[in-house]
């Protein structure tokens, strides 16, 4: 053992395994769940169906009198929260007859705003030739680019089946393009300038800190809304993985987090590219204080926000829908869309900005119980200080 290292207690390492072991069960039980029944969906899309015959995975349905009305297929793609399930119904012409969302991971506040979106209404009635293959997104749903970009891959997916099977139709694949833009170029530079700022003099480390993160908040947090949330988390851990051409900036944040921790030991994304880590820094900025609280009352926060992790993390595993996991106010603040509590979760941790340095990283985020998570393997379980400040 070397200097300085406390050995593990077996306190510890017994409460570790029950978290490990928990959670390892809630995966597997949301994993081997039964797929969802689509003949009620079916039914929605064509109102006057009274037979489904799969074959292949593609439904012809009929009416009453045995009339075949058309064909249904299913489609799958991987949103923010993890895979989505549609099905499509094309009727004997060839139109699209409608399409359901059957099965997804994403939050509540997504779907509603898909539902108030003209996407399947638009599509309806629209013949192959008059479908985009295309990579593309719902039209008026902002905010949550991969998981409508999931949704209209679904359907094409679906589409394309039946227009192979049924018409000898063969429709290209959609064409996603390898994304390599200013958000990607942003997020290499930031931790590159992250890690080289310990070699440079303490004036110097201060300025590269507050560019990179005004970068992060103006680039990562108001343009492109896309700072590590413990859903994106449990997605990757749950087997969700996206594709690397159109998420590498999810995989750029996750690697570079994860490694400068494993490596550095600190987290060069929560001190340089954290977006709302930087607004909270420029707010208590403008109110000059920075109280420190009492040891203990660090010590309860820290437990609670653990705690709160877990659960959330243990819930969304055991149904498998990540997006379930994700509490933080982050839409909110960089896309103006959230719940209330979100709102209200906002509204309190802006407040305590004024007087308290970073209060939602240093007490509520999730991604700081990943980080000490992390520390911890990369000093080989020896325990972490509870009263520790993210600065």
């Amino acid at each position: 053992m070397s200097k300085g290292q406390r050995p593990i207690r077996k306190g510890s390492l017994y409460r570790y395994l029950i978290i490990i072991v928990a959670l390892a069960v809630a995966l597997w039980y949301g994993r081997s769940r039964s797929g969802p029944d689509l003949v009620p969906h079916m039914r929605e899309i064509f109102p006057r169906a009274a037979a489904f015959e799969p074959s292949n995975g593609i439904y012809a349905i009929f009416s009453e009198q045995d009339t075949l009305l058309g064909w249904a297929a299913s489609g799958r793609a991987s949103g923010y929260g993890g895979p989505l399930l549609v099905v499509v119904g094309v009727d004997t012409s060839g139109e699209v007859a409608g399409a359901r969302v059957v099965e997804h991971k994403e939050t509540p506040l997504f779907f509603r705003m898909v539902r108030a979106s003209a996407f399947f209404g638009a599509i309806t009635g629209r013949s192959f030739a008059g479908i985009d293959y295309d990579y593309g997104e719902v039209v008026g749903v902002t905010g949550a680019t991969r998981s409508s970009e999931a949704i209209v891959a679904g359907v094409k997916d679906a589409i394309r089946r039946v227009a192979g099977d049924k018409f000898d139709i063969y429709l290209p694949a959609p064409r996603y393009p390898f994304e390599f833009g200013i958000l990607e170029i942003a997020i290499i530079l930031l931790f590159a300038v992250g890690i080289a700022s310990s070699y440079f003099t303490d004036s110097l480390r201060e300025l590269l800190r507050w560019t990179s993160q005004v970068t992060g908040l103006v680039i990562i947090g108001f343009w492109k809304n896309s700072p590590i949330t413990i859903a994106k988390i449990v997605s990757l851990l749950s087997g969700y993985l996206p594709d690397i051409r159109s998420n590498l900036s999810l995989y750029l944040l996750i690697v570079g987090f994860v490694l400068t921790i494993l490596i550095m030991g600190r987290s060069v994304y929560c001190t340089h590219i954290c977006p709302f880590g930087a607004a909270q820094q420029f707010i208590n900025l403008i109110g000059g204080k920075n109280v420190r609280l009492p040891a203990w009352s660090v010590r309860l926060m820290t437990a609670t926000r653990n705690l709160i992790v877990f659960a959330a993390v243990l819930a969304a595993l055991a149904v498998a829908r990540p997006a379930l996991a994700s509490y933080e106010p982050f839409a909110a603040l960089f896309a103006l869309r959230g719940t209330i509590l979100q709102w209200v979760l906002l509204l309190v941790v802006l407040l305590s900005s004024l007087a308290i340095r970073r209060p939602w990283c240093n007490f509520f985020c999730p991604v700081q119980t990943c980080r000490r998570v992390l520390q911890g393997i990369r000093r080989k379980g020896a325990d972490l200080p509870e009263a520790s400040y993210c600065e």
